[in-house]
């Protein structure tokens, strides 16, 4: 048996715990697997209708700077709130599946949409004059993307606004700040990033390069 076939087998057990956990909370629950040896088209299996995607979307924003930054070492994450770009909050738990080798080959996350609970929770504390209700504050952006391409772009656009300087008026050492930034959040993970990237920056592929080897030698 090869290992691809193993690794399918691996992530396919866990499609009957994602089908009990979305029957045991609900409508407002989701869980998904994805398969990471394809992060452009990584959705392998969805339960339960949260986030509007469907089979083949791309990994998110949140696992592509998790994975390069920690490869094969990285963490599962548990409670973690996240807002959606139409406003909704989410309580995400991420959970990577490995191969017997110890190979990061996938993940099963639960998303759960506590929108609801956090207006109700702000009523509470409008009236009363207490702060020992949990709130839900500073959650992270996670765009939940159905192509690597919204992903990507998303990726780009939170970085540039990071720097309050137009495209053609940056220096090189802003351009290499960029470029580390994009680096950190994992965008060179995706297939024809550079050529783009460059693009965008109005530089050479080969430029590119000569950053992220000064990014990493860092």
């Amino acid at each position: 048996m090869t290992k691809l076939v193993e690794n399918k087998k691996i992530l396919e057990s866990y499609i009957p715990i994602a089908d009990m956990i979305v029957a045991t909370f609900g409508s407002k629950c989701e869980v998904v697997i994805h398969n990471l040896e394809n992060i452009h088209s990584s959705l392998i299996y969805i339960k339960g209708k949260v986030t509007g995607r469907e089979l083949g979307a791309p990994t998110t924003e949140v696992i592509l700077k998790e994975l390069r930054r920690y490869g094969n070492k990285v963490k599962d994450i548990h409670g973690q709130t996240s807002q959606t770009r139409d406003g909704r909050f989410l309580k995400t738990s991420t959970s990577f599946i490995r191969n017997q080798d110890g190979e990061v080959i996938g993940l099963i996350g639960i998303n759960f949409d506590v929108t609801s609970f956090s207006m109700v929770n702000q009523i509470i504390q409008e009236f009363t004059v207490t702060n020992d209700l949990e709130q839900i504050e500073g959650p992270m952006s996670e765009s939940y993307a159905t192509n690597i391409e919204e992903v990507f772009e998303n990726i780009v656009e939170a970085t540039l606004s990071e720097v309050s300087v137009p495209l053609e008026q940056m220096t090189r050492n802003e351009k290499i700040f960029v470029i580390r930034k994009l680096d950190e959040k994992g965008a060179f993970l995706i297939q024809g990033s550079v050529d783009r990237i460059a693009t965008i920056l109005g530089v050479t592929k080969q430029t590119i390069y000569n950053y992220l080897e000064i990014i990493r030698n860092d």
